[in-house]
């Protein structure tokens, strides 16, 4: 008998016949969670999810309260790039408990859908959009009857685990539709929408972060702050694209609703280094010597101090022949660098220039930093003075 190269229905019909599971017909990522799921006792024939009481459920939703409230904007972007089509959202928690969700009334209130309090690990239902992207690890999708149990069938579901800033995973968000061709045109708003939210648990650290500045070092607090509200004003413009991009994907305008993805993408991704930096910048620690691109930290402070250049109306100017690393300690490096921006700005004055360069010296294994602040007006008496730095070159 001739049989397709991926066909889980017929996989399905004969794994509960012979308790056989067909590789050659399943996708490698379906096969594994297949294989986990019979072997941790998942019962394929299941019409829907076990639960946890009422009470415990209750509890759980509670504890997880912080999660749920930093996922909740994206659960309504996600759920306005669904559409019309019968869909829900869902949050799990990182054993694959069901923390909440929404949607179209008629899916999230069927009798057969999981609610909050659905135990959705691989060991209890099988291969699915929650259990099984907590499993790999990764974004998976699961069409129809890849479901190891039945009751899931007729939806497709993607999903994604969330990681906090120290990259362990603390839930997973999914998104389940009825139509298999979902996976398609929600599957980049998706990994874009957890991006997104991964990067607001790191705006929760900076906010922690500036008030052990406040007590340890009220001295550096204003200038850190002001550059905070900078970084979280250019991921609230992110998230902004995410939802106009939502709206494209609705309608089916996904050229557009792919560029603005793109863009978003790109500002999270500028944001999570930018916070990288400020993390380093607020912290009292000094860590150990590091291998760095000098080059590319002074361009991210370049992005990085924009809002504050374009304030002052000073125009900044970069100038190196060629990439440069050197070995230093990083959050000192940093700290200085913002020290000599910020004292350049103030003697360029509004409308000046600062030319930051990096230049390696001749026969020699450091590199020198100069800030040249340059005037618009002619107001002084003599050439004007650059503040210079060096720094060891990496062999």
């Amino acid at each position: 008998m001739f049989i397709l190269e991926n066909d889980p229905l017929e996989a399905g019909r004969v794994y509960k016949s012979t308790g056989a599971l067909p590789k050659n017909i399943l996708r490698s990522t379906v096969y594994r969670a297949w294989e986990r799921s019979h072997l941790q006792g998942a019962n394929p024939h299941s019409l829907q999810a076990e639960k946890l009481s009422s009470l415990e459920t209750e509890r759980l939703v509670e504890q997880q309260s912080y999660l749920l409230d930093v996922v909740r904007p994206y659960f309504q972007i996600l759920s306005q790039a669904a559409g019309k089509e019968p869909h829900a959202v869902m949050l799990g928690d990182r054993q694959a408990i069901l923390l909440g969700l929404t949607g179209d009334e008629q899916t999230i209130n069927s009798e057969s859908f999981p609610a909050a309090g659905s135990l959705l690990s691989e060991s209890v239902a099988g291969a699915n959009g929650i259990g099984t992207p907590l499993a790999e690890e990764d974004y998976v999708e699961i069409i129809a009857s890849e479901h190891f149990i039945e009751g899931f069938h007729p939806f497709t579901c993607q999903g994604i685990p969330l990681r906090n800033e120290k990259q362990e995973i603390v839930g997973v968000l999914s998104i389940s539709s009825q139509r298999q061709d979902a996976g398609q045109r929600l599957k980049e708003i998706l990994l874009c929408a957890s991006r997104a939210v991964e990067a607001e648990f790191l705006i929760a650290n900076l906010k922690k972060d500036i008030h052990h500045v406040l007590t340890s070092n009220p001295e550096e607090y204003q200038p850190l702050e002001e550059l905070r509200q900078d970084i979280i004003q250019a991921h609230h413009a992110a998230r902004l694209k995410l939802e106009v991009s939502s709206r494209m994907v609705a309608v089916n305008r996904l050229d557009y609703a792919k560029q603005l993805l793109q863009q978003a993408d790109k500002s999270i991704r500028i944001f999570q280094r930018h916070a990288a930096i400020w993390r380093n910048l607020a912290s009292s620690d000094v860590g150990s010597v590091e291998t760095i691109s000098l080059t590319d930290t002074i361009q991210d402070f370049v992005e990085l101090l924009s809002t504050e250049a374009n304030i002052r109306k000073i125009e900044v100017v970069t100038n190196w022949q060629e990439p440069i690393i050197v070995i230093t300690e990083p959050a000192t490096l940093l700290r200085r660098l913002l020290r000599y921006f910020l004292q350049s700005f103030e003697k360029a004055g509004k409308g000046g220039t600062l030319e930051v360069a990096a230049q390696r010296v001749v026969n020699s294994q450091v590199v020198l930093v100069s800030f040249l602040p340059i005037a618009s007006l002619n107001t002084y008496p003599l050439e004007p003075t650059p503040l210079i730095f060096s720094i060891p070159i990496k062999n």
